[in-house]
This record gives structure tokens, C-alpha cells and sequence, in this order.
């Protein structure tokens, strides 16, 4: 039936068999987030601009023509429907004071982001986001823990057989200007040659340079500087150490000295997920400070978001049919930094059997881990040690009486569901 008026443009109804395919997406990234350590956030669609001018970047496409503004009667200040989730999120963090928190946070979303832009295969003005944000941590454990956990989701969960994550950093305050001196002179030589925004870009702001899609300015984009080489010592361990742990852990990546994402928020780690046989960015994400941009206090995050619409039309081209995962419960320790990733390898052998694995590898010592445990509740711990991991066993501490023993690694799957029935009971 015709009406005077018609849904907005860029923007869609879901009911019937879409209804129902968001509803069983929905469901399963809330247990594949949980089960992954992550708690569910919340924020408002309208949000300040502030959140978002001061965040993205002024020359960024969202801030510059992409964000829908709200009339109101408030002179002061102007509103918008939020465009991203990681800002906002950050705005909760430091607005609600939850740094006074057991650190690091792990949180989740799924919600509606808007964007005023031409509405195109898998982009709508408005879509749905699934985000991850591990907020309190420097450690390049959280921005490997970020990347594996969306890595693990696309490939194990939806079933994509070949993705491939792309990998850049873009160091820090006090490396990255040295990089952008080095590329601003390497693209003035080419300054009439390559497209009007990038002639803006390149007074404006010169990184912007490697994310332009337009033709005729990637011959020059592929021969740019390498910012790779332009890394501080810090933030050049800091990338090796994400790279290690990549390697340990048999993920399928690549780097890309081009990468640089689309907001300046962005430090250090920056990644997209793609879809080899299509080329095809699937979301990504990256590390971020907001507490030092707003409040001149380091507030060390990073996070990734993908988008719905898009993972659905690639399912659904693809005849891929979703499947849930199960839900787990147990705390994982380690003594000594050799150790990590062992007992990483043994979280993931405790979860792919249905047991719900908490961790926080982002503190080093282990009554720290400990300390942690204790005040999320939790009340098998598994340590993981030299002395039995020699034996090929660990550790398993029944918080609640203080007991403990040591268990063969053959064994601890079945020890802990057991013990987890007898509760139960």
C-alpha cells in the first residue's frame, strides 16, 4: 500500500526470516562474548558531538559529512545520533569512573550506529555493530586477545574458511611525527598529480594520505615511506610482541605498512579482517588512548568492531548457515612470562570443551591473576608452573576451601566438569 512518507533513505525494516536471522545473531555473539570474558555495555544513540569531534578527527569522513544532527532547543550544545561505539564507550568509562574498577575491562556491544553516506553493498546509514573493547591495559597481550577473539569468531563461528587479518602500527606521539615529516616530503614531489582530497589531506593531515581509495593516487601510495621503520624502540617491541603471539597462535595475517583505519584515534595497533578470496574488509580496529586526548590521563584501550549487514549479505552469499558455541567456567593463571602462551593454548582447549575460561594475562604476577580471580568470583583456578607443566600437569586451586592439587592435563577437562555437576547437584 502507498503512503504519503516512506522509510528513511539508506535504512531498512527487518521482519520475517531477516528478523529472525538477526535475532539467532544477536544470541549467538552475546555467548560467544561471554565466553570469551567480555561484559555487555550499553550507551545512548545521542550523543554530544563533542564525543565524536574531539575523538575522530576533524578531517575524518564521519566528522567532516557523515553525522546525523539532532534539532533541539538546547543552544549550547549539539547532539547526534552516534556513528561509532568506542568513543561513547570511553565517555562511560571516564564520566562513571569505572578505572576505580579491577583492571583491565572487557566489554561488548551490539547496537545501531547511523552515518550519513551513500548507502551501498553491505553499508547502510544505519547498521549494526558488534564491538569489543579491552579498556585498562597496555599490554600487547590485550591487542593479540582482541584480534584472536574476532579472528576466532569469523572463522570458527561463522565458518568463513579463509580469513586473513592485515596488520600495521602507527606508533606513538613521539615516533609518528617523524614518520609524517618523512611522508609529507615524499608526497609533495606528487602533490599535482594525485586526487583534490589528497591535496587536502596532505596539509591537513598527511596519514589520511594511505587510506585513499582513489586510482590514480595508489601508485604513489604503494611506494610511500614504510612507518614501520619510523617505530620507537617501545612501540617497536610492543608490534613484535603482538607478532609472536600471532605466529604462536597460527593466525593467517599479513602486514600492511598502508593500513592507517579511518579515525585519528588510532595508535600503535591498527588491523582489518578480510576475506582473501574477495579482498573484502570485513570490520577491524586498534588501539587507542581517549583519557589522554580528553583529560590528559592515559587511559591505554583497544578494541574492534564489525558490521551485521555486511557479515549477513557475505553468509548469505556464501550458504553459510550460523551455528552457536557453548558456554564455559573456570579461571586460568600463569607463573613466569614464558609461560603465557602454553596456558593460553590450554584456555582454548578448556573452552573448545564447553568450560567457561576467564584469564587476565594483561597482569603479570600471579597473586595479581590471583587477586583477580578472587574478586570476580570465580572458583576453580588452574595454575599453570614450570615444575608441573614439566609433568605435564597444572595446578588445580578450588578457591572456595583453599584446596589444591595437581593435575594430569589428560585429566583436567574431565576433573573440572565433574566437579562442576557436583556442585550443581
Amino acid at each position: 500500500m502507498k503512503l504519503p512518507f516512506t522509510k528513511p533513505k539508506g535504512m531498512k525494516d527487518n521482519f520475517g526470516n531477516d528478523a529472525e536471522f538477526y535475532l539467532k545473531l544477536y544470541d549467538l555473539l552475546y555467548d560467544f562474548s561471554v565466553k570469551y570474558g567480555f561484559k555487555y555495555i550499553e550507551t545512548p544513540l545521542v550523543e554530544n558531538e563533542k564525543v565524536f569531534t574531539t575523538s575522530l578527527g576533524q578531517t575524518s569522513d564521519v566528522v567532516e559529512k557523515e553525522m546525523f544532527y539532532l534539532k533541539t532547543d538546547e543552544k549550547k550544545e549539539k547532539y547526534v545520533l552516534r556513528p561509532e561505539n568506542t568513543a561513547p564507550i570511553m565517555r562511560v568509562y571516564l564520566e562513571e569512573g569505572l578505572y576505580s574498577e579491577p583492571q583491565p575491562l572487557l566489554f561488548f556491544y551490539i547496537g545501531k550506529m547511523y552515518r550519513k553516506e551513500n548507502p551501498q553493498r553491505g553499508r547502510l546509514r544505519e547498521f549494526t555493530q558488534w564491538g569489543l573493547e579491552i579498556v585498562g591495559s597496555e599490554n600487547s597481550f590485550a591487542d593479540f586477545y582482541i584480534i584472536f577473539t574476532g579472528y576466532k569468531f569469523l572463522k570458527e563461528i561463522l565458518n568463513f574458511s579463509e580469513i586473513k587479518v592485515k596488520l600495521n602500527s602507527l606508533g606513538c606521539e613521539k615516533c609518528r611525527p617523524k614518520y609524517k615529516k618523512k611522508l609529507t616530503s615524499y608526497y609533495r614531489r606528487y602533490k599535482n598529480k594525485i586526487c583534490h582530497d589528497c591535496q587536502r589531506r596532505l596539509k591537513e593531515n598527511p596519514l589520511r594520505l594511505l587510506d585513499c581509495k582513489n586510482a590514480i593516487c595508489q601508485p604513489y601510495k604503494k611506494n610511500a615511506p614504510n612507518i614501520l621503520d619510523s617505530l620507537c624502540k617501545f612501540c617497536s617491541l610492543h608490534f613484535q610482541e603482538i607478532i609472536s603471539y600471532l605466529d604462536k597462535s597460527e593466525i593467517n595475517y599479513e602486514l600492511d605498512y598502508t593500513l592507517v583505519r579511518g579515525f585519528d584515534y588510532y595508535e600503535r595497533t591498527v588491523f582489518e579482517y578480510f576475506l582473501q578470496e574477495d579482498n573484502l574488509a570485513l570490520g577491524g580496529g586498534g588501539r587507542y588512548d581517549l583519557g589522554k586526548i580528553w583529560v590528559n590521563t592515559p587511559t591505554p584501550a583497544v578494541g574492534l568492531a564489525l558490521g551485521l549487514e555486511r557479515l549477513k549479505l557475505i553468509l548469505e552469499e556464501k550458504g553459510i548457515e550460523l551455528k552457536y558455541s557453548p558456554k564455559p567456567d573456570v579461571f586460568v593463571a600463569y607463573v613466569g612470562e614464558e609461560l603465557k602462551i602454553r596456558a593460553f593454548q590450554i584456555i582454548e582447549n578448556l573452552r573448545n570443551e564447553g568450560l567457561n575460561v576467564s584469564f587476565n594475562f594483561f597482569k603479570q604476577s600471579l597473586s595479581q591473576q590471583l587477586e583477580y580471580a578472587n574478586k570476580i568470583g570465580v572458583k576453580y583456578v588452574v595454575i599453570v608452573a614450570f615444575e608441573e607443566l614439566s609433568k605435564n600437569s597444572v595446578i588445580l586451586k578450588d578457591f572456595e576451601s583453599g584446596a589444591q592439587e595437581t593435575i594430569s592435563i589428560s585429566k583436567l577437562v574431565n576433573e573440572i566438569k565433574n566437579r562442576l555437576t557436583s556442585q550443581n547437584v
